[in-house]
């Protein structure tokens, strides 16, 4: 890439930085940068900086550097004087970013203020702030979290410090909270910079962000950093590098005590009414606030207001109308401040609470019988508009379920399934026909409805309705598969009743007519006819050894006029017999059991045989259950195994429960592994000075002695195809370091010995070598201390264009080397440049998820040679 370079701008510059240096003033205390989605690839970002009011800077005007090789200047949109000598100063932004990617916001501002005790000599250190998000369409826009408590505080010596920055994010994304150094000029660590001395500990809390500092040593001014990192679909979007400054002083004054506040969790449009209590162990007057997404609300907004105090005492009130809009997965985070007003020194203390809510249950749930043998259900829109869907649930008979009141949903072990998921919130109806199986008449069915919503939140279940399906006529009670053989007997049977009054004082003559096929086509006359009303079992001879189903149906029909007769009921039943269908699998048979009835088997007793004839004899069983499915497992890959099943149920008539008993066919199969692996679960991270990722990952013990190998599949980004790029073959090795590359997209899959994949594990995307970064002094003076020019991070680029020129423009180095490795000596000469300021411009070719970018770096470099060096001449 070709670089003009505006030689008489670079000597203006170098003139003027003497009296530019002269020019600042160190007075930088605290700050952060957040981020709104407008449209498109724009974004609204606010600076917030702290400062010392004492100090005679003063940045109506600060630069921010983009990401994307581009650098603005922001104009300050406010001030605010703040107590202790801090002043607020607020800075707001747009910029159109080209495309997606990842990018990392930088604003600096020279200096610290003074003192700061863990940051070595910050008078002289520059300020900045540091903000990385990545702009996704895969992921959808995103806004950064609010930060509602301001970055600075105070904390009494040797007494435990907890400060919490009150992160709310509209989005309902995840977030996480670590320590994190804080730095200088670029966004780099500053060099020396330690953690405040702590008697026991400095953390904080990953889930609810509580920086807690147990106890501060020592009195005087301590910086720390916090990133607020954002989580969505298990991908990194977003982190904030929070930089905070905390006063430690000698008191004896004790904190003020919050009393205990409970987490709630509530129906939309409930109201939620609090009252707290902060109470002083000193007796001094409290300041008591409270901060979170509720207060930010344009409609139904969050109140807090203080209701009484008085010495040793303050109390307030919390008061929130919710409404549906209010509906997520993740809980809202109340964060309630409270500040003694001591005349030595003002101590704070906090407490957060959560505020979970759920959108109200379905309404007016009904369920419709239909002589198809279906059921039809109805229900009325959930008033939560932002619903995805609804899922339906069904029991048999009714069940009394007592919901979680903070997750929503059917629970788990109600004797409710999930049965169906609808795709819209506008779906309010559904048919059930038990996936084409038919539901059995005289059965209560009874159902509940939830909504659900994109980000995983579930309503509560709606209120429970049942239906019953009429019976059809003769009612069938019986398809018992009785011999195994070619030639083999299958026992038929129905009711009597309710044919008298069916038949009412009709004078007949009456038969049944029972009619049978191979797949409920019925087509062929009937197998069976009789005038005697009392026969309702027949013994059908057929072939019971062929792998299908026999399906059966019963007519009854009037026969007073002769002829052809009139069919009295059409709405007819049809019975089954039994089939057990199996699924082979490792060391295992999977059994359901196929069948199409009107009476409900409550019951199935499997038995296991060696052969499919009339041997196979239910000896012994091997087990039972009342679901439709069974698993035969221990059992010996490639050896056939046999099974045939005898099924109990019922069916309900007029009130009358009316029981049954039935064989099956026989069904064989022999077992073989196909069953994969388990699945892994991979982690990742970037080794940037050795230009590496490394991969670790899990694996259940249990699964371990099935694995051979693992593979691992890498993309360069999140677009490309993945590819397979190695395997692992020691199943107990749980790394893998993929040389050469620190930026790209990776999962991985366990292999058995037959050849079986695993599903691929979760996906991690490793991006994190971005802090290419140059010094700004060396000293090639031939004493093996800081002798050579050298890049920091250099083994993730690619190349670069450097180029250094000298205060006249004379171009004095360049390379293409990452790693720079300037000795200092002319390019030209190969003698040692003077000591002196020189000025660089540095094109940074970066490898990133997003694909190839390129980065410009410029800036100065103090150089202090050695005595051979000769001056320039102009």
């Amino acid at each position: 890439m070709m670089k003009h370079i505006n030689i008489r701008k670079i000597f203006c510059v170098l003139v003027f930085l003497t009296s530019c240096m002269a020019g600042q003033a160190t007075h930088n205390r605290a700050g952060q940068i957040v981020y709104k989605h407008i449209s498109g690839y724009t974004y609204e970002f606010t600076v917030t900086t702290f400062t010392y009011t004492l100090s005679a800077a003063d940045r109506p005007q600060l630069d921010i550097s983009w990401g994307d090789n581009t650098v603005s200047t922001m104009t300050r949109d406010s001030i605010r004087t703040l107590p202790d000598n801090y002043r607020k100063n607020t800075y707001v932004i747009r910029h159109t970013y080209p495309g997606a990617g990842v990018y990392t916001i930088v604003v600096e501002d020279p200096n610290r203020n003074f003192g700061v005790e863990n940051i070595p000599n910050s008078v002289n250190v520059v300020f900045s702030v540091k903000t990385i998000f990545r702009i996704d369409p895969n992921l959808g826009a995103n806004n950064a979290p609010e930060l509602l408590t301001y970055p600075i505080d105070k904390a009494a010596l040797g007494q435990v410090f907890i400060h919490n920055p009150s992160a709310f994010d509209m989005d309902g994304d995840s977030l996480s909270y670590e320590l994190t150094p804080c730095t200088r000029d670029r966004g780099v660590e500053i060099e020396g910079y330690t953690p405040p001395a702590a008697s026991d500990s400095l953390v904080v809390n990953a889930v609810t962000g509580d920086l807690i500092w147990a106890s501060p040593m020592h009195v005087g001014i301590y910086n720390v950093a916090i990133q607020i990192n954002e989580w969505r679909q298990g991908v990194k979007i977003g982190s904030i590098a929070r930089d905070m400054q905390v006063e430690v002083v000698d008191s004896r004054n004790r904190p003020p005590v919050i009393e205990p506040i409970g987490s709630l969790c509530v129906k939309a449009g409930e109201k939620i009414d609090l009252r707290i209590r902060a109470t002083d162990p000193d007796n001094d007057q409290i300041v008591l606030t409270a901060t979170g997404g509720p207060f930010g609300f344009d409609s139904n907004k969050a109140t807090f207001t203080v209701t009484g105090s008085g010495n040793g005492y303050t109390d307030a009130h919390f008061v929130w109308q919710t409404d549906h809009s209010h509906v997520r997965k993740q809980p809202y985070i109340i964060s309630v401040k409270a500040e003694d007003q001591n005349t030595e020194v003002k101590l704070v203390a906090f407490a957060g609470f959560s505020i979970t809510v759920l959108a109200p249950e379905i309404e007016d749930l009904t369920a419709t019988p239909d002589e198809k043998k279906e059921i039809s259900l109805a229900w009325s829109p959930t008033q939560s508009s932002h619903a995805a869907g609804y899922e339906i649930y069904r029991s048999v008979g009714r069940e009394e379920i007592h919901p979680d009141s903070c997750q929503g949903g059917v629970p788990a072990g109600s004797g409710y399934e999930k049965i169906a998921v609808t795709a819209s919130v506008s779906s309010t109806s559904y048919i059930d026909n038990n996936n084409g199986k038919s539901l059995s008449p005289g059965i209560e069915y009874c159902y509940r409805v939830t909504a659900y919503f994109a980000d995983g939140a579930k309503s509560f279940p709606s209120g429970e309705t049942c239906a019953v399906l009429l019976s059809g006529m003769p009612p069938m009670i019986l398809a018992s598969v009785e011999t195994i053989d070619p030639s083999g007997k299958v026992d038929v049977g129905w009711l009597r009743k309710p044919l008298d009054d069916l038949i009412g004082g009709k004078p007949g003559p009456f038969e049944y007519r029972l009619f049978y096929s191979e797949s409920m086509d019925f087509d062929a006359p009937p197998i069976y006819i009789t005038q005697n009303l009392v026969d309702t079992v027949y013994e059908h001879t057929v072939d019971t050894k062929e792998k299908y189903i026999h399906y059966y149906k019963v007519e009854l029909w009037d026969m007073q006029n002769g002829g052809d007769g009139e069919l009295l009921y059409e709405d007819f039943e049809t019975a089954s017999t039994l089939y057990p269908g199996l699924q082979a699998s490792d060391r295992s048979v999977d059994i359901t059991f196929e069948r199409y009835t009107p009476w409900l088997n409550t019951e199935y007793t499997v038995y296991r045989c060696l052969s499919t004839g009339a041997d196979c004899l239910p000896v012994d069983s091997i087990g039972f259950t009342g679901r439709e499915i069974y698993r035969d497992a221990g059992l010996v890959n490639g050896q056939s195994y046999c099974y045939r099943i005898r099924s109990r149920g019922y069916r309900n008539i007029d009130g009358i429960k009316y029981a049954n008993e039935n064989w099956s066919h026989v069904a064989c199969v022999a077992p073989f592994d196909n069953i994969p692996p388990c699945t892994p679960e991979l982690a990742g991270e970037s080794i940037c000075e050795e230009t590496r990722n490394i991969l670790t990952w899990t694996y259940m013990e249990n699964c371990m002695e099935d694995v051979e190998k693992y593979r691992i599949f890498y993309s360069p980004d999140r677009i490309q195809p993945y590819r397979a790029i190695d395997s692992v073959m020691n199943r107990d090795l749980h790394s893998y370091s993929h040389n050469g590359a620190t930026v790209g997209c990776y999962y991985l899959t366990a292999t058995d010995g037959n050849g079986n994949e695993s599903s691929q594990s979760n996906i991690v995307c490793l991006d994190e070598c971005g802090d290419y970064d140059l010094p700004n002094v060396f000293s090639p003076n031939g004493d093996n201390l800081n002798d050579v020019f050298k890049s920091f991070n250099p083994a993730a680029i690619a190349t670069v264009d450097m180029k250094i020129f000298n205060r006249w423009g004379k171009l004095v180095f360049k390379t293409s080397d990452a790693a720079i490795n300037w000795d200092g000596r002319d390019m030209d000469s190969r003698r040692f440049v003077p000591s002196g300021v020189y000025y660089y411009v540095c094109d940074v070719y970066e490898e990133r998820l997003t694909g190839s970018q390129i980065r410009t770096l410029s800036g100065f470099i103090h150089v202090y040679t050695g005595n051979d060096a000769k001056p320039y001449e102009k």
